[in-house]
């Protein structure tokens, strides 16, 4: 029997989902480090409080979603008959709120599944259904090294850092988050945001987080004026590298946009392959006709 359990309790939904996303880490990457920021009080970086659903057939886990404003609603591989039940759950906690969720991100068909439910009982339409390569390290490969060092994030670097944030998202029409400056400002000090200085200036970054054994790496953003430079790509590389060192990471990933020949060929230089396609499903009200 298919049962879809509500909670806005972080230890709640970890307790319950957290094996059944550790299953597959690499498609459930972002599920897993969403329970990492809201445990270190990251929640101040939304715009509403967390929400958190999981999925059971006979008591055993099969898919999990999180919802984190701005962000839109995150979901796991999921059955497609637990798509209403997830989505009039989904509808009833955004009205508590007094918010609502701006689209669907997750594997193609549950997120397609979930995003159709979603419309059937709200005055939401899909306006945008984007896929999104999940790319995983092969063999990591050594590419050229461009003029230049790498060199970790410093405190320095946040409002830098913050406005990179800012443009990417806007650049890749992504939610922009909540408090660009706090999150810099933990993406440096939890050392998860790398730089490529060159002839003084800051010309790229790379962030980063590892979680169940693998590294994702991302946001990489190197301004329209330093590109075709390789920046990007050698602080993938050598980010990766050194990530693979550590004990306890073995495996590496990270999204792409399908349409973006660009950096789908610098990733793949450096040794990730395509293993899977996600999508990202906007929501755009309808309009009504006059007299309806």
């Amino acid at each position: 029997m298919i049962q879809v359990h509500t909670t806005g309790d972080v230890e709640e939904y970890a307790a319950a989902a957290e094996p059944f996303l550790k299953a597959d880490p690499c498609a459930r990457n972002v599920l897993l480090t969403i329970i990492q920021n809201v445990r270190g009080a990251a929640p101040s970086t939304y715009s509403g409080p967390p929400s958190f659903w999981w999925i059971t057939d006979s008591e055993t886990v099969v898919g999990a979603v999180s919802w984190t404003p701005p962000y839109n609603l995150l979901v796991s591989s999921l059955p497609a008959e637990a798509a209403p039940d997830l989505a009039r759950a989904a509808v009833t906690r955004a009205a508590a709120l007094g918010l609502r969720p701006l689209g669907v991100v997750g594997p193609a068909e549950s997120a397609r599944v979930v995003a159709a439910a979603w419309t059937e009982i709200t005055d939401d339409r899909i306006e945008r259904d984007r896929t999104i390569l999940l790319n995983v390290l092969g063999s990591l490969v050594d590419v050229p090294v461009p003029p230049g060092a790498r060199r970790p994030g410093r405190p320095a670097d946040v409002s830098a850092i913050a406005e990179w944030l800012q443009v990417f998202s806007a650049e890749i029409e992504h939610a922009v988050p909540a408090n660009a400056h706090l999150m810099a400002d933990r993406m440096v000090q939890s050392g998860q945001v790398d730089l490529w200085i060159a002839d003084g200036d800051i010309v790229s970054m790379v962030g980063y987080r590892d979680a169940a054994g693998v590294l994702r790496v991302g946001p990489v953003y190197t301004p329209p004026e330093h590109r075709n430079h390789g920046y990007a790509r050698r602080l993938t590389y050598e980010v990766t590298a050194e990530a693979l060192q550590r004990p306890g990471i073995d495996r590496a990933m990270l999204f792409t946009d399908a349409d973006n020949p660009v950096s789908n060929s610098i990733y793949r230089q450096a040794g990730y392959e395509p293993r899977g396609e996600h999508v990202e499903i906007d929501f755009a009200e309808r309009i009504h006709d006059a007299g309806h």
